[in-house]
């Protein structure tokens, strides 16, 4: 035994581990959080486009641009979730094209 010595927690071990174990939790949480609203927005942008497209298929095919966005969901397949996304489409005329604008809903966090 040396004059000088310290002494020692049996329980520094223990509490390196449950920091490590903390600090890699919160960084799994803030990914996962990053990750879902990084899908949110690409899921927005695609949508967005898919409408666009549509739009302008259906002026290519009829002429004229569609009238509402429930005449684009049943004649040329795209599918809208109400629940998770809000879609403003205004259509001027019937020879100019509609503003397309779709944004999540509370969010986006799901």
């Amino acid at each position: 035994m040396h004059l000088y010595e310290r002494k020692r927690s049996k329980n520094r071990g223990l509490l390196a581990a449950g920091l490590v174990f903390l600090i890699v939790a919160a960084l799994l949480i803030a990914s996962l959080a990053f990750t879902s609203q990084k899908n949110t927005a690409e899921e927005t942008a695609v949508l967005e486009n898919a409408l666009i497209r549509a739009v302008v298929t259906c002026y290519a095919v009829e002429g004229k641009y569609p009238p509402d966005l429930d005449y684009i969901c049943q004649n040329y397949g795209v599918a809208v979730d109400a629940e998770r996304y809000a879609v403003y489409y205004d259509a001027f005329a019937s020879n100019v094209m509609p503003t397309v604008v779709v944004t999540p809903i509370g969010g986006g966090g799901q």
